[in-house]
C-alpha cells in the first residue's frame, strides 16, 4: 500500500513536521509512505498512491490518481478537497474533525470576555499612558457574560467545546441545528431549525459562528440577520468567512447597531493593509491563528494513524464526510 504525505502550506504552523512523518513511518514500517514537498513529488504520488494525506484536491489532480480509493485532510474544513469529484469515483474522505476544538473554543472565549471586560479600551489607554477609570461608564462599563445568552452557528466538536465554556461562566446556550430531530445537545438550553434563524438571532448577546462552510451557511448572515440581534451583540467568526457579509458586518459596527467582532477568518487571507476591516471599529482581528496549539501536529497524525489502521482493516473511518452533508 502507498501513502502519499502532501501537507505544504504557505502557513508554517499547518505544515507536517518531518517528525510526524518518521512518527507514522515507524509505526507502519510495511506501507510505502512517500513524503512530497515539491509539485513534482505530489504529482508523482498522486499517480501511486492509495491513499492521500493533504488538506487540498482538485479535479485535474483527482484524474491523474487512478488507483486512489481515500483521502484524509490533515485539516477540519474540506471545501479545497474536489468532494463532489471524489464521492463520484467512490472515493472515502474524512477530516481532522476535533483535534482544533479546544484551542479554538478558548480563543472564543478568550475574545468574549476582551470585549465584556472593555480590554481593547484598556490596553488603548495603556499605550497611551491615560488613566480612564471615569469613562469606563455608560456603554463602556464592562458587563457580565452570567446571565446572557450565546448563539451557536455549527455545534458540532467546536460548537460542543464552546457550549461547555459558555455554560461554565453562567451564560444561557443556544443553537441553530440543521438536524433537529437528533437528541439534545449536552450544555445547549435551546434548538432553533434553519427557518428559526430569526427567533434565535434576537436572544443573542453573543452570536458564535463554527460552522463549516455548506450551500447551506454561505452568506448566511448579511444585513438583515445582523439587524435581528439586539444592539450591542457581539459577532464572533471562527467558522468560515463567506458564511458573513463581511460589508454588512462593518456597516453594523459603524452604526453601533453591533457592539463589536471578532474576525478569525478574513475575506482575503493574508488581510490586505488598506482593507477597510483595519479601521473598523471595535473590532479583533487574529489572523486565522485560534487553532494554533502546541502539540497540535502530534494529535492530528494520531488521527490519520488510526484512520489507517482502520482502513486496513475494512473499519468504518472516524470522522468521514458524509456525501449528502459536505462535511
Amino acid at each position: 500500500m502507498k501513502v502519499l504525505i502532501s501537507i505544504q502550506q504557505p502557513v508554517k504552523q499547518w505544515q507536517i513536521p518531518a517528525e510526524g512523518v518518521a512518527t507514522l513511518r515507524a509505526r507502519f514500517p510495511h506501507i510505502d509512505f512517500s513524503h512530497a514537498t515539491t509539485d513534482e513529488t505530489r504529482a508523482q504520488g498522486l499517480a501511486e498512491c492509495d491513499i492521500a494525506y493533504t488538506w487540498i484536491l482538485n479535479k485535474a489532480e483527482l484524474d491523474r490518481a487512478p488507483k486512489l480509493r481515500w483521502v484524509h485532510t490533515s485539516a477540519v474544513a474540506v471545501d479545497t478537497l474536489c468532494l463532489q469529484d471524489l464521492f463520484a469515483r467512490g472515493v472515502a474522505v474524512s477530516n481532522t474533525r476535533g483535534v482544533q476544538a479546544v484551542p479554538i473554543a478558548e480563543h472564543v472565549m478568550a475574545v468574549v470576555l476582551a470585549f465584556a471586560k472593555q480590554l481593547p479600551a484598556v490596553l488603548d489607554n495603556q499605550r497611551r499612558a491615560h488613566w480612564a477609570q471615569n469613562e469606563f461608564v455608560g456603554l463602556h462599563l464592562p458587563w457580565l457574560l452570567r446571565g446572557r445568552t450565546l448563539g451557536l452557528i455549527g455545534v458540532g466538536t467546536i460548537g460542543a467545546e464552546i457550549a461547555a465554556r459558555a455554560k461554565a461562566f453562567g451564560m444561557r446556550v443556544v443553537a441553530v441545528r440543521r438536524r433537529t430531530g437528533h437528541d439534545a445537545i449536552k450544555n445547549v438550553d435551546d434548538t432553533f431549525g434553519p427557518e428559526q434563524l430569526s427567533d434565535m438571532l434576537t436572544q443573542c448577546h453573543v452570536l458564535v459562528v463554527a460552522a463549516p462552510l455548506t450551500p447551506y451557511t454561505s452568506g448566511m448572515l448579511g444585513a438583515r440577520e445582523f439587524q435581528q440581534l439586539p444592539r450591542g451583540a457581539l459577532v464572533v467568526n471562527v467558522g468560515r468567512a463567506k458564511i458573513v457579509d463581511t460589508d454588512a458586518l462593518m456597516d453594523a459596527l459603524h452604526s453601533g447597531h453591533l457592539g463589536g467582532a471578532s474576525l478569525d477568518v478574513l475575506p482575503q487571507e493574508p488581510l490586505p493593509s488598506d482593507h477597510p476591516l483595519w479601521n473598523c471599529p471595535n473590532v479583533i482581528l487574529s489572523p486565522h491563528t485560534s487553532g494554533f496549539r502546541e502539540g497540535h501536529w502530534d494529535e492530528v497524525v494520531a488521527l490519520f494513524g488510526e484512520n489507517l489502521e482502520r482502513f486496513e482493516r475494512g473499519e468504518a473511518l472516524r470522522f468521514r464526510v458524509e456525501p449528502e452533508l459536505g462535511y
